[in-house]
């Protein structure tokens, strides 16, 4: 797979720090991430020299198990996984980042490394900043600080509640959530994945993600075909879904309701 910046192909600043004031406001919807997006503007221009937009291909791993934390993201229409790694080189799926946070919580916390991988799960853009310039301004104490706290808070939320998922609950039930987490963040009935893919991320074999697909697919909760899922009942996936989903999401709506 791809190392950290392998699939970084697009660099262009932040338009908004060049925009007049009365503009600020109306431009924010296109920084298409709600950290950013909530920014009061002189924090924002503080930021926006250290911000580019880049092109994230599927599988690009964003940072690796105890190595360095070079950068920080901040997605905007890709979606980011973070994943536990075990010894035998076998992972399973912790969290997951889209255009509600940023991937590189450690950074805020203290640290400069983590056990963990981050890894794109869905391509497409996010903002990028070095690490070390996020960590100067979110010690500045603002908004930023507020807004990184909160995501932080339901970033754990869905970590603890991933792991009793995949403790109890049955397959279906966790690929319906999986499913319903990653379609708040895409935005789109259909998304690219491989149940080679999901059977990584859910941390199972893949023949029980076959069953669990061709469970979903019967109710005419979902399609599937060569690699692409379409989601054709929303109420009904969740409705298919363990309580798992509705704990997270209630979390990200009371504390991320920027």
């Amino acid at each position: 797979m791809p190392r950290p910046d392998a699939a970084l192909s697009l660099a262009q600043k932040p338009l908004l720090a060049r925009q007049p004031a009365e503009d600020y406001q109306r431009l924010l919807p296109h920084l298409r991430n709600r950290i950013l997006a909530a920014l009061p503007r002189e924090e924002y221009e503080r930021m926006a020299p250290n911000l580019k937009t880049v092109s994230l291909l599927l599988g690009s791993i964003l940072y690796i198990p105890d190595e360095t934390i070079q950068h920080v993201y901040f997605p905007k229409t890709c979606v980011i996984s973070i994943l536990a790694a075990l010894e035998d080189g076998a992972t399973v799926e912790a969290g997951v980042t889209g255009s509600e946070g940023m991937v590189g919580v450690p950074i805020v916390l203290g640290a400069d490394s983590t056990p963990n991988q981050a890894l794109t799960q869905v391509a497409g853009d996010a903002w990028q900043m070095p690490a070390e310039n996020l960590r100067e301004e979110f010690r500045r104490g603002g908004k930023l600080h507020d807004l990184l706290l909160r995501y932080t808070h339901t970033l754990f939320t869905q970590v603890a509640q991933t792991a009793a998922c995949n403790r109890v609950h049955r397959i279906d039930e966790r690929l319906a959530r999986w499913l319903l987490i990653t379609h708040d963040r895409v935005r789109s009935d259909c998304f690219i994945l491989t149940q080679e893919f999901l059977a990584r991320m859910l941390g199972v074999h893949r023949p029980g993600v076959t069953e669990a697909a061709v469970a979903l697919r019967e109710k005419n909760l979902i399609n599937y075909s060569r690699g692409k899922i379409t989601v054709l009942d929303r109420p009904g996936l969740e409705d298919a879904s363990c309580e798992c989903y509705r704990i997270v999401k209630e979390e990200y709506d009371r504390y991320l309701n920027m």
